[in-house]
């Protein structure tokens, strides 16, 4: 039976990339387009500079028979800069991995295009020799090529950087190279003394070994070598955060060793507290506030909600090394009633109950640091009265005349954006400028890629530590999930799904799978193309024909690994289907040995 539906495109994929060249010649295969409509499916090349035109008209270069696909649909152009699709104002528009664009559209290797019922498959041959030494651009983009194919199908993809003492040799490296790479593999040098070698499908156990046996390759051809291995998506999901990761732990690494980025959470102890900064801007904003933390100037923090801003001050407060206290105040949750009270502070019988005397925040923290969360929630009376207090260097509690003087700093913090609130006038201007001389701005956990992938794994240790159970670890598509996420909560929020996965995990689970995961973090990564979910049986308890055949497909493995007694190679050929593709659906429908040794019923 024919693959139909989604299915129809992962084999059309995996078929795509299992036919690339990867001869030593130099000879490779021209770059196509793999077409499926209805029950036909066909290839279509696309050499340099080709123009196609895609439609149901008689003069098209692809035609396709789907009604829904207009006569003029789209037009596929092979420029300099690679194959780009530009949508003819279709009538019922174009898709690229599901999703309509708008404009002229860029398409990688892999990448599934969409016009009515039809599919489309582009396939990009390596442009250079996989073996070899390519350029570093062309590395890249290989590597954003087999990151996104490693989102779709739930896959692991290795980065692994050597750092070399002598001037790394391109031809004595691709010698040493040659004999030692995976047939997929490539390879290119980053820097004088920098090599990169991009491996799919290799992770955790595999590409230790793949980094130990190209350690004693290139030192022989070029003296000790020093490693660094990335590994997606534990480590991260973006093509420069990978190579940046493994470049730092292959300089981290002695001569001769192999530093895996897992393994060298990057992480400051400030005040009591770890903060990861595996992010080389957050190192950076840290490093800046450790600069700023020397002089007393008050420092305003920005960023969203849960980004982390009290863990920031009391870094702050740390690297200041005040002897004082640091006392933190959430200023929205003081009660207007007795906020004169809990700032200044009151003198005993200053008031009715008033039954002995209070210390304010002022004075709590002087010879330290004040901190003022969401101090755009201050009343305009406070902030008139905390205005007079960091310019006089003096508070009076109530029910005394005589002032008290206070040494401290000020560091703030604030979700909303203050300028506008002056602007709004819900704010003073002249304190703005007051506690905002200097300033920090924390970035979302959505683009801290790097710092949330070891968030991730470190979270749940800690969490499981917390709970006295043994440690879990993260599955290939939960880890995609997690990193494809937006994190509208941030941290916060983070730390709760990461709670709430390993607190409900059974007590015999080892790994935390796709299906774990709370319905939000799993749609959301539905939606921006992480790896394929099962398709669930529709409300009318009917299943779909792709069930039937993802079922039927499965029979089929299991029957040719039991004819075969389970040598892969030789039941991929059985069934006429790619060995990679074998080797991947293996993976997919949960086959193991004790499905295909068990007798036939």
């Amino acid at each position: 039976m024919p693959p139909e539906g989604d299915e129809a495109v992962d084999e059309a994929v995996d078929e795509a990339v299992e036919t690339r060249s990867l001869s030593s010649g130099g000879g490779r295969a021209d770059d196509y387009l793999l077409c499926i409509d209805g029950e036909r499916s066909w290839r279509v090349p696309v050499p340099p500079g080709a123009e196609l035109l895609i439609g149901r008209g008689a003069g098209a270069d692809i035609a396709l028979a789907d009604p829904l696909v207009s006569r003029h649909h789209a037009r596929c152009l092979a420029t300099p800069d690679g194959v780009r699709l530009i949508d003819l104002e279709s009538r019922h528009g174009t898709l690229i991995n599901g999703e309509r664009f708008v404009g002229p559209r860029l398409l990688r290797s892999g990448d599934v295009v969409t016009a009515g019922h039809a599919t489309l498959v582009l396939h990009r041959s390596p442009r250079t020799v996989s073996r070899g030494i390519v350029e570093r651009d062309a590395l890249l983009r290989r590597l954003e090529d087999e990151l996104e194919r490693a989102r779709h199908y739930g896959r692991e993809v290795a980065v692994l950087t050597a750092r070399a003492d002598a001037a790394i040799d391109p031809g004595r490296a691709t010698a040493a190279l040659a004999d030692q790479l995976p047939p997929v593999a490539a390879a290119a040098t980053l820097g004088p003394h920098h090599l990169a070698v991009v491996a799919p499908e290799l992770g955790g156990g595999r590409a230790r070994a793949l980094a130990e046996q190209l350690a004693g390759a290139l030192a022989a051809a070029l003296g000790p070598t020093a490693i660094g291995v990335a590994c997606a998506p534990g480590d991260g999901i973006t093509a420069d955060g990978l190579l940046a990761a493994a470049r730092a732990a292959a300089d981290a690494a002695e001569p001769g060793a192999i530093e895996e980025v897992w393994a060298q959470v990057p992480q400051l102890e400030a005040g009591g507290r770890r903060i990861i900064v595996a992010e080389l801007g957050v190192a950076k904003l840290y490093e800046l506030a450790a600069r700023l933390a020397r002089s007393p100037l008050p420092i305003l923090i920005e960023g969203e909600t849960g980004v982390g801003k009290e863990v920031a001050a009391a870094a702050i407060h740390a690297f200041s090394r005040r002897a004082g206290a640091f006392v933190a105040v959430n200023c929205a949750a003081v009660p207007e009633a007795l906020a004169e009270s809990e700032w200044f502070g009151h003198a005993r019988g200053a008031f009715t109950g008033a039954h002995a005397a209070r210390v304010g925040y002022f004075e709590q923290s002087s010879g330290g640091t004040l901190f003022l969360d969401e101090v755009g929630e201050l009343p305009p009376a406070l902030q008139a009265k905390l205005l007079r207090v960091l310019e006089g260097g003096e508070v009076s509690r109530i029910g005394e005349v005589a002032p008290r003087p206070v040494e401290l700093r000020i560091v703030a913090a604030t979700n909303r954006d203050l300028a506008d609130e002056v602007r709004l006038g819900r704010f003073r201007e002249d304190l703005y400028f007051r506690i905002g001389a200097a300033r920090l701005v924390l970035p979302p956990l959505r683009d801290r890629p790097r710092d949330l992938a070891v968030l991730c794994r470190q979270m749940l240790l800690d969490a499981c530590a917390a709970l006295g159970r043994p440690p879990l670890a993260l599955s290939v598509p939960a880890t995609y999930a997690l990193l494809a996420y937006e994190w509208p909560g941030n941290f916060r929020e983070l730390k709760n799904v990461i709670g709430y996965v390993a607190a409900a995990a059974l007590d015999t689970a080892a790994v935390i799978e796709l299906d774990a995961l709370p319905a939000t973090v799993r749609e959301a990564a539905v939606r921006r193309a992480a790896p394929l979910l099962p398709v669930a049986a529709p409300a009318s308890g009917l299943r779909s024909v792709a069930h039937d055949v993802r079922a039927l497909e499965r029979d089929r493995m299991v029957a040719a690994l039991r004819a075969t007694g389970g040598q892969r190679t030789r039941a991929a050929a059985l069934i006429e289907m790619p060995v990679r593709t074998f080797g991947t659906k293996l993976k997919r429908y949960e086959i193991t040995a004790a499905d295909w040794q068990e007798p036939p019923p």
